[in-house]
C-alpha cells in the first residue's frame, strides 16, 4: 500500500515557494479589498497518470497573479515573469514523494479587473509519483 500526497500539502509547497521566491503573498482564499501586488492558487483537478513502472497523479493549478492598479500592463508581466522563475525550481515535497514533473502550460488569459488592477490565470501542472510497481 501506498501513501498519496494531499492535495492540500502540494498547495501548501507552491505557495511556500512562491512566496519564498518573489516575497509576495500567495493565497487560496481572497478577502475583499486585499491589497495587490499578490498570487492566488486555486485548485483544478487531479487525475491518475499511472505507468508502466510507477504510481503517479498529475495535478494541475491555476495561479492568478494580481497587480497593482495602474494603465500600463509592465507591472503584471512582472508579475508572471516572477511566477515563471519562482516555479522554474522544482517544488520541494516531504522525502516519501517524488515530484517527476512539474509543467507550466503558460498564461491563459489578461484581463482588467474593475478595481483598475491587471489579472492573469497561469496553469502549471505537477506529476507526483507515489512508488515504483514491483513484479
Amino acid at each position: 500500500m501506498y501513501k498519496k500526497i494531499s492535495v492540500i500539502d502540494l498547495q501548501k509547497a507552491i505557495q511556500s515557494q512562491i512566496t519564498d521566491k518573489t516575497g509576495l503573498r500567495c493565497f487560496d482564499f481572497v478577502e475583499k479589498n486585499t491589497p495587490s501586488p499578490f498570487y492566488f492558487i486555486e485548485f483544478i483537478g487531479k487525475q491518475p497518470n499511472d505507468t508502466k513502472t510507477m504510481f503517479r497523479e498529475s495535478f494541475s493549478f491555476y495561479i492568478h497573479s494580481i497587480a497593482e492598479p495602474a494603465d500600463s500592463s509592465v507591472g503584471i508581466y512582472k508579475l508572471i515573469q516572477q511566477l515563471d522563475d519562482a516555479l522554474s525550481e522544482d517544488v520541494k515535497l516531504s522525502a516519501e514523494f517524488d515530484l517527476i514533473r512539474q509543467v507550466n502550460n503558460g498564461v491563459l488569459n489578461i484581463k482588467t479587473d474593475e478595481t483598475n488592477e491587471k489579472h492573469t490565470v497561469s496553469e502549471f501542472v505537477f506529476d507526483v509519483c507515489y512508488g515504483y510497481k514491483i513484479k
